[in-house]
């Protein structure tokens, strides 16, 4: 439970907890009223850690909130029952974090309440509350002298309302610091505060790796290893490796080494009521590395430190052994080798990808584009109904990103749980967490998507202002958006940034990829759609791309993303050895039914890049469409993306009106159509499908009926489909007495199955025999639409004239 002033709910709890401390009733109320002195985050992180001097500093102290800091002695009155507050100011900021105790002299005036006490309090930056209650009352007519240790894990430290723990960051930036002198008996009187220092000490040694010890308790291949350790409680940012570069060397059964970076890492918990599902913060921090075994067997770790006064290693630390995995654990994704179109893991059997977009938990322009819903605001929790659902469907596939308002690591101070550039989000890293141990669970694989681009825009979804790197915002140093991607500590602090996100979750196989950044092409200051062809913006993928690879012992895939449709594709960024695919939107302004030669021709752009080409959004134009479109347009999307040489199905973006809606039947029908169908052949491609009727029968089927197919010669896959589908209260279009005729098949005798796209159910079998090179297929009457395979059974010869 978490003192938060923005819930009135825990006011009660703070004060039932501050009573069974044996703290004033009255005393809980200045909670409400406590005085803020907010130091500025600026340079925090420059400053080194190791500042070694010790001594004493003078500290000064204003009776009024928000008032000037005063020198000292300072007589100051009060009035009892109740208490008397000053707060606490240092020279600078960092002063805090060089504390080992805090010495107050006191003149207690003689005839004050014998039962007279004191604390210090500390409101942290992220708005707990931690308090030192002095052991013993305060003696009147004499000076008290008070010491409040205030080093990391010092004892006497209480967190009224809340669970976390007194540690060295805690310390940092603090909003507040005071003393309180408090009774429950009447009396006026006046004090004196005679001095107020910090005391501090010298950091010395080299760290030391104490406390080791595996969290998982049966080790498996293909699953999370992992284990904890302790480190010295010294590091102001735990999250850069110049302060403190720690991690493990994993050899394996075979003798082979991996290296991995360990993690800093928060304990926290989730509380889920009628006021929401808040994650608040849970004991002491410590270091953990996470591993994915690979094969099974005994695996030795050893552990390393270094910081600027040495370095500790640990050979051996611990070792443990990986039983087989189980029959169906997730397996990392790679590019084909048997066709580089499309994905297989890396045991070389085929992953298609089946899913849809789940960017977050929701979508804000819900509400607006389709009001007639009551939705309850959700959490991350969303996932799992989510996944669960699209596991049920038989989807194995969606997007997450970590976004400024859901899972993301870094933005601007001020925003809750955020505190800049380099310093990451502990609770929302506790969440994806979860929501990739809920991936695990469901086997559903996550593009996993680092930015987009709104944060690094000024004029498409502009965050640019709010962005942490730039100078409008506390410690930012950057001018304009573009230069994001080329000034050198900007990509240094991405590179941090990927570290901690590979070292914390590229254990998973689920992470399908890293998206390096969405909709790379809306960027910077510019309203042309066409930043990604800016020579810095893609040297930034190249570099971003390759430093990935270097500390992925796993080789996770590695992309780009480019807004607007195919005919925005830049080919140097494709064609980049550090791209492993090319995912991009689908959005127009047409009818539903552009989506068809939209997601055909993507897949034909895709083709001079000899790599995975990847809708990852699609529905309507980028601000959505009416419900009946987007249905429609997400049922053909699915369809023909299935029968064209696209790496996996169209992923639709309105998560929601899928979850609403219930059309994650969709999903089931095209999984059952592509059950036992491996696409990865380099002699398929996309042919033409010529359509016919009887010259006795119905010409205008030929208007209103179109194919798409992608064929080798010896199998092929298509989908047959209205130019125009039913809209409300419209019978849905038929056709009867058509035939398709496909060119370039080896002549012989095809086994052809006939399947509905609501179901994903084979209603015809039949086998055709091809007439020299063509295969000419009756096709059985249909509403709306049809889906088709077709495989050679028996080659013959042609015939000799």
């Amino acid at each position: 439970m978490i003192w938060r002033m923005a819930r009135p709910f825990w006011a009660g709890i703070f004060f039932m907890s501050s009573r069974s401390a044996g703290i004033p009733f009255a005393q809980s109320f200045n909670m409400l009223f406590f005085s803020v002195n907010r130091f500025a985050v600026v340079g925090v992180a420059l400053i080194s850690v190791f500042r070694l001097w010790a001594g004493t500093v003078p500290l000064g102290v204003s009776p009024v909130k928000g008032g000037a800091a005063q020198t000292l002695p300072l007589e100051v009155g009060f009035v009892f029952p109740g208490e008397c507050n000053l707060t606490l100011h240092v020279p600078h900021a960092t002063n805090w974090l060089e504390a080992a105790a805090l010495h107050l002299s006191l003149v207690w005036p003689a005839g004050a309440p014998v039962e007279s006490r004191a604390l210090v309090w500390l409101k942290d930056r992220d708005d707990y509350w931690h308090q030192n209650l002095v052991a013993t009352p305060l003696a009147g007519g004499q000076t008290n002298s008070l010491v409040i240790p205030f080093q990391p894990g010092a004892a006497g430290w209480q967190t009224p309302g809340h669970s976390l723990v007194w540690h060295h960051r805690v310390r940092l930036n603090p909003q507040s610091v005071g003393f309180r002198v408090f009774s429950d008996t009447a009396f006026t009187g006046k004090c004196v505060l005679v001095s107020a220092t910090l005391e501090t000490r010298e950091v010395a040694g080299p760290p030391v790796i104490a406390k080791i010890r595996p969290v998982t308790r049966a080790a498996q291949a293909l699953s999370l290893y992992e284990a904890r350790f302790d480190l010295p409680d010294r590091y102001a940012n735990p999250f850069d490796p110049t302060q403190i570069d720690t991690g493990a060397t994993i050899t394996t059964p075979d003798g082979r080494t991996n290296t991995v970076h360990a993690f800093y890492y928060q304990p926290h918990y989730r509380l889920e009521d009628e006021l929401g599902e808040p994650v608040e913060p849970d004991g002491q921090p410590e270091w953990r590395v996470r591993f994915c075994p690979r094969v099974p067997g005994e695996h030795a770790v050893t552990l390393y430190a270094r910081d600027a006064l040495g370095t500790a290693i640990v050979t051996n630390a611990l070792r443990f052994t990986a039983a087989p995995p189980a029959e169906n654990a997730p397996r990392f994704v790679r590019v084909s080798q048997k066709d580089r179109r499309y994905f297989e893991f890396d045991d070389a059997t085929l992953y298609y990808p089946i899913g849809h977009n789940v960017r977050s938990a929701t979508d804000s322009r819900m509400d607006d584009k389709f009001p007639w819903v009551f939705r309850k605001e959700e959490g991350t929790t969303a996932y799992r109904r989510y996944f669960k659902r699209m596991q049920d469907a038989g989807e194995n596939m969606a997007e997450v990103w970590m976004s400024a308002w859901s899972l993301g690591l870094e933005w601007t101070e001020g925003v809750s749980g955020y505190h800049g550039a380099n310093d990451y989000h502990m609770g929302n890293a506790w969440e994806l967490d979860r929501v990739i141990d809920l991936a695990f669970q469901h086997r559903i694989y996550l593009n996993l998507v680092l930015n987009y681009h709104g944060r690094i825009s000024s004029w498409c979804d502009p965050e640019w202002h709010l962005h942490p790197y730039n100078k409008a915002t506390p410690g930012g140093w950057l001018t304009m958006p573009l230069e994001f991607f080329s000034d050198g500590r900007a990509i240094e602090m991405q590179k941090r940034f990927c570290r901690y996100t590979q070292a914390r979750w590229g254990w998973a196989p689920v992470i399908f990829g890293y998206e390096l950044c969405s909709e790379l092409n809306l960027t910077g200051h510019e309203t042309h759609h066409r930043t990604h062809f800016v020579p810095e913006v893609v040297e930034w993928c190249r570099v971003i791309g390759a430093y990935l690879k270097t500390i992925d012992p796993y080789g996770h895939l590695v992309s780009s993303h480019i807004s607007n449709d195919y005919t925005f594709l830049n080919p140097v960024l494709c064609n980049l050895p550090e791209m492993d695919f090319t995912p991009l939107d689908a959005y127009h302004h047409g009818q539903p039914e552009r989506i068809i030669a939209l997601a055909a021709s993507t897949a034909d752009a895709g083709a001079a890049y000899n790599k995975p080409i990847l809708i990852t959004e699609f529905g309507g134009s980028p601000m959505a469409a009416g419900r009946e479109h987007l249905m429609i347009e997400q049922h053909a999307a699915l369809w023909v993306g299935a029968c064209v040489p696209l790496a996996g199905v169209p992923m639709f973006w309105w998560w929601q009106v899928v979850d609403e809606n219930n059309l994650y039947v969709q999903y089931t029908a095209v999984k059952r159509f592509m059950e036992n169908t491996d696409p990865r052949d380099t002699a398929a491609k996309r042919v033409p499908v010529t359509l016919s009727v009887p010259d006795n029968g119905d010409q205008s089927l030929l208007k209103k009926f179109n194919a798409v197919c992608t064929a080798s010669p010896e199998k092929a896959r298509g989908y047959i489909y209205p130019t125009r589908f039913a809209r409300a209260a419209e019978p849905p279009p038929e056709a009867g007495h058509l035939t398709i005729a496909i060119d370039g098949l080896t002549p012989g005798i095809f086994r052809v199955e006939f399947f509905e796209t609501a179901t994903g159910t084979a209603v015809r079998r039949f086998d055709v025999r091809t007439q020299d090179s063509v295969l000419s297929i009756p096709v059985p009457h249909f509403r709306p639409d049809f889906a088709f395979k077709a495989y050679l059974l028996t080659p013959v010869a042609k015939r000799a004239f």
